[in-house]
């Protein structure tokens, strides 16, 4: 059994916050969740009954599980658990209490091989019908990333803790390096779609150019001694985000293993590049960086921080313009991997080669080709004027 009767216990005791004379646990029933859909790890529904000293009824609590797979051949894999089941246990949850603004799913009970969430389904959290956003959607996003942020800096300055530096053993990067797979397959996969559209055929400098740029997108993983950083998220893809019911609210964000302690303007690119199209990225842009630091500024102001002192605005969109290149080459990789069926997405081609796959679905697929061919035209065109 994945959980035993102690643990589940345990989980009860954190959800109700009482004692133990308070509530009886009667049974609890762990189901798989074939409704939830990700590349890390199991997905299961806790079903906890119990009654209280109050009354003899029995009463249910329903919770997400999230668990690495039993059967996991992946050290990788299990490293990136264990990196995210720590933030739940420790960062995340310090930092949301800086926050008036839901972001984060609440933790009850973590190992290195398991979460135990509560379900924000029952919550009325949605994920996206579509691959990309709507207008009402990125701004619900853009709220809750500026709360994010925002409560990274409120807990710095308030409990006087610099994240990087007390953190950073556990902040490591597991998704872009030139040492990990996914990464430089995903690069491959790119250049190998550039190659193929005609107007660059006759470039012999294109995989010198790509190269280059590759380069400076893995310096710019690593926290910033030029600007101010904060815990980023680094993945604010449809996948990772739940939206409430009312439209005022904020978006609940999850999925935290690729979190970095980098510049906001980081997770501010990739909300935009990875969820609209370049199209609708151009035309509300500039609203969008207003919306998000406006937000950012009226969360400070709850803790009697000022922005400007911490991040000012024109740090802010300078930093952006400068992350544009890193937004960009990792939603074309990212492309390769959410953008077609799941089915393609096997380890030997996550890890080891989908160039092949990538063009043959291209021949196939013409709005996937025209996504990747808009895609790779814009980070040629960011590498021309870049170098």
């Amino acid at each position: 059994m994945l959980l035993t009767q102690a643990e589940c216990a345990q989980i009860l005791k954190n959800v109700l916050n009482a004692t133990h004379e308070q509530w009886h646990l009667l049974d609890y029933r762990l189901e798989r969740d074939t409704t939830a859909v990700g590349y890390l790890g199991d997905y299961y529904t806790l079903t906890l009954s119990y009654c209280t000293a109050d009354t003899e009824t029995a009463q249910v609590q329903q919770l997400f599980v999230k668990a690495l797979p039993q059967l996991s051949d992946e050290p990788e894999k299990e490293a990136i658990f264990h990196k995210e089941a720590w933030l739940y246990d420790n960062l995340l949850t310090e930092m949301q209490k800086y926050s008036k603004v839901k972001w984060s799913a609440k933790c009850f009970y973590t190992r290195p091989d398991l979460l135990v969430l509560e379900n924000i389904k029952l919550a009325g959290y949605r994920g996206a019908a579509e691959k990309l956003l709507n207008e009402v959607q990125l701004q619900q996003l853009l709220r809750s990333m500026a709360a994010f942020h925002a409560s990274s800096l409120a807990y710095e300055q308030c409990q006087s803790f610099n994240i990087g530096r007390e953190c950073s053993g556990r902040l490591q990067e597991i998704t872009v390096a030139s040492n990990i797979a996914w990464f430089t397959t995903g690069i491959s996969a790119v250049l190998a779609v550039i190659k193929s559209l005609p107007q660059y055929q006759a470039n012999k400098c294109i995989e010198l150019r790509l190269a280059k740029i590759v380069e400076r997108v893995y310096e710019q993983v690593s926290p910033s001694t030029k600007y101010r950083n904060v815990l980023c998220h680094r993945d604010l893809w449809t996948g990772n985000i739940f939206f409430p019911a009312n439209q005022q609210d904020g978006a609940i964000l999850v999925d935290y293993q690729t979190s970095r302690y980098t510049p906001p303007a980081i997770d501010l690119c990739f909300c935009l590049y990875l969820n609209l199209t370049s199209a609708e990225r151009h035309r509300i842009e500039s609203n969008c960086l207003n919306l998000y630091y406006n937000w950012l500024q009226q969360e400070l102001l709850e803790f009697g921080l000022r922005s400007d002192e911490l991040i000012s605005k024109e740090e802010l969109l300078q930093s952006y313009e400068e992350f544009r290149l890193f937004a960009l080459v990792y939603s074309a990789v990212a492309a390769t991997i959410i953008k077609v069926p799941p089915a393609f997405v096997t380890n030997e081609y996550k890890y080891v080669d989908r160039s092949a796959v990538i063009l043959n679905y291209m021949s196939e697929n013409a709005a996937f080709r025209d996504d990747m061919e808009k895609c790779c035209v814009e980070v040629i065109e960011i590498a021309m004027s870049n170098l």
